[in-house]
């Protein structure tokens, strides 16, 4: 997995943690089929702020652990 970069569009293919895991995912709206724009990243190993709609709601920022338990592909 090559390390992300502000701008990079993902799409969700699978999870890779339990169903505590996958259902923290769900409530905020990201399951497989998604599509992600990384919005920032922060620096030494901080979290990384997504966005997959229009509206401030549609953001959140995710640790890098849990977001090491996303599987996706890079869209170009």
């Amino acid at each position: 997995m090559r390390e992300l970069k502000e701008g990079d569009k993902i799409r969700v293919t699978g999870l890779s943690c339990g169903r505590q895991c996958a259902n923290k995912f769900s409530c905020i709206g990201i399951l497989e089929g998604k599509i992600l724009e990384v919005v920032t990243v922060q620096p030494a190993h901080g979290p990384i702020t997504v966005s997959f709609g229009s509206s401030n709601n549609d953001t959140f920022t995710i640790g890098r652990g849990m977001m090491k338990k996303l599987i996706y592909e890079v869209i170009k």
